[in-house]
């Protein structure tokens, strides 16, 4: 299905925008103009306020039918007992597609809810697709497009797509996402789901050449046999990372006064994720782990990983949660083996898990499990003391002159998963982070780090299933 066919294109792509709502106090309808002028979109954007006059150096239009040009897309932000007026303004002057940020409907109760299924017969009577209300919208980062602001970091153009039925959720995701090495193709936030849902929204991504991995913030499904089909129809050719709320009976709850969502039963849930091929995250945590993992590594041959590390202790950690993930650990090969014994101290053991300690032979160790056939990925620990670190940087030596570049370590072995781990002092994380940039990702966990590579290898095993 072409993103045509989804009838979502122009919530991404569109020629102009109408900004029913525009004000001169603090609030959305005071700072989205400012943003939008800062993408590029000034001379496509048109501000609406029955008061009229000027704001941010634009003029203010009294009405939808004084806007000139041809929008094709409208962005609401009006009380709520004012959105089924304005829905019908918006068909009046053409336009088919409506953003509805205000809040005040069925998340609110039963008056919210006959509020809402006003405004949805209003959109079926005049043909206009709306996601929200309750929402904050799009962001496209290959246009710079967006109907929330956000920080400009979060606008470099990624693979990664997002679906979030929580607007605010899916705001400050957005502005924290980059500084985790996850950059965005398109994100959406659904709200309410009046109309648009998250199952046509997997459409679309699935469709968009730009997104490569689609994560997915789900309070509740709006059909669920629909979401069954669609899943297993994304996954078969991307990844759909899950975070799924409503765990509990008091989290359910929480959930149905958020945005009106019925979470239904988590076991059920669970079911469908196993079913479809969609990789569950049981965390906000690690669903951010997933996404850089699944965004910046290939998917292994197989599930034998090979861990190195600079202590034990975390290796023997890895090697439960990695165990418990589905992996295996196989023996290393004898030729590396051969290679290890040859530099390593008369105290260290030779096997997998590599714990290679203070012996100076960490890169040697790393390059040896890139480059050992029996190993289909690597989880590499490297952790140091503060103290050393301040030594080395005192010497003028930096992570990579004894970890090795990025696109050197890549290079021994493209088709392998290498992850790193490491926590401790936030000087020693930065510069590592830094020093292997987004091609390798690292997480300060070692037992996240090896889930994240069971996921990988769960994910593949199930391609090869569905065929």
């Amino acid at each position: 299905m072409t993103s045509e066919r989804c009838g979502l294109e122009n919530f991404f792509n569109p020629r102009g925008v109408v900004l029913v709502g525009a004000r001169r106090s603090p609030g959305f309808g005071f700072v989205l103009p400012l943003a939008l002028q800062r993408q590029g979109w000034g001379d496509r954007l048109y501000l609406v306020n029955p008061a009229g006059g000027e704001l941010h150096g634009m003029p203010v239009y009294p009405s939808l039918a004084e806007v000139p040009g041809e929008p094709d897309l409208a962005v609401v932000i009006v009380p709520a007992e004012a959105v089924p007026g304005v829905l019908e303004e918006v068909a009046d002057r053409g336009i088919r597609h409506a953003v509805v940020e205000s809040a005040g409907f069925a998340e609110l109760g039963e008056e919210g809810r006959r509020l809402q299924k006003r405004c949805r017969e209003v959109a079926r009577r005049r043909g206009v697709r709306v996601i929200g209300p309750n929402c904050v919208g799009v962001v496209n980062t290959e246009n710079r497009f967006s109907t929330v602001e956000v920080v400009e970091e979060a606008l470099t153009p990624g693979t990664v797509g997002v679906i979030a039925q929580s607007g605010v959720f899916g705001n400050i995701l957005l502005d924290g996402l980059h500084q985790r090495g996850v950059f965005i193709s398109k994100a959406v936030t659904l709200g309410n789901r009046m109309d648009v849902d998250e199952c046509e929204v997997l459409m679309y991504l699935h469709a968009d050449r730009s997104t490569k991995v689609i994560m997915m913030y789900l309070e509740g499904a709006a059909d669920g046999r629909r979401l069954v089909e669609t899943l297993r129809l994304v996954t078969s050719d991307k990844p759909v990372l899950v975070l799924k709320s409503g765990r509990t009976e008091k989290g359910r709850e929480a959930t149905a006064s958020h945005t009106g969502s019925l979470s239904g039963e988590d076991e059920l849930y669970d079911a469908v994720f196993r079913q479809t091929g969609a990789v569950r995250a049981e965390t906000l945590e690690e669903l951010v782990d997933l996404a850089r993992v699944f965004a910046s590594q290939p998917l292994p041959r197989g599930n034998r990983l090979g861990i190195v590390t600079s202590s034990g202790s975390l290796g023997a950690l890895a090697t439960d949660a990695a165990v418990e993930a589905g992996l295996m650990l196989p023996f290393l090969s004898e030729e590396t083996e051969s290679r290890m014994r040859k530099i390593a101290p008369r105290w260290m053991n030779v096997r997998n898990p590599l714990d290679v300690g203070p012996s100076g032979a960490y890169l040697a160790a790393m390059k040896a499990l890139m480059e050992d056939p029996g190993i289909d990925m690597v989880l590499s620990i490297m952790v140091m003391p503060y103290a050393v670190f301040r030594e080395f940087q005192a010497r003028g030596v930096s992570v990579r002159d004894f970890l090795g570049s990025a696109s050197n370590l890549r290079a021994l072995a493209p088709e392998k998963p290498l992850v790193v781990c490491s926590l401790g002092d936030r000087g020693f994380l930065e510069e590592l982070d830094s020093s292997l940039g987004p091609e390798i990702p690292v997480i300060t966990s070692p037992e996240r780090a090896a889930r994240a590579l069971g996921a990988l290898y769960a994910y593949r095993s199930f391609r090869e299933r569905w065929g």
